[in-house]
């Protein structure tokens, strides 16, 4: 699906789009549970294709939680050392994810 497909898609169907980024925003604010997990299939659930829509929201979500982190940080309500002790886990396991993808082909 090319840049200008989808943008045809965005564009006859924006109020869908909008209110479904809505409900999902609502939900991920009143439950905590992972934007990606609802998104990425109400996105693939329109015609947007998988990486497509993995890749639309992974950007999204690290602009909302760049944001996130600043309000956060202003607040002083981030414990460091916490993140610190959760990216030693959390880092390695995504380059090892990224290897054995490319390892069996998975890119596109």
């Amino acid at each position: 699906m090319s840049f200008s497909s989808i943008m045809h898609l965005f564009l006859t169907h924006f109020w869908i789009f909008t209110l479904g980024g809505f409900v999902v925003g609502a939900i991920v604010g009143i439950t905590g549970v992972g934007g990606g997990s609802l998104m990425t299939p109400f996105l693939i659930a329109l015609g947007i294709p998988p990486i497509k829509a993995v890749g639309s929201d992974l950007i999204y979500a690290s602009l909302t939680k760049a944001s996130a982190i600043w309000v956060h940080q202003k607040k002083k309500t981030i414990d460091w050392k916490i993140v610190s002790l959760l990216s030693v886990g959390s880092l390695p396991a995504a380059v090892l994810t990224i290897a054995i993808m490319r390892y069996y082909g998975v890119e596109k």
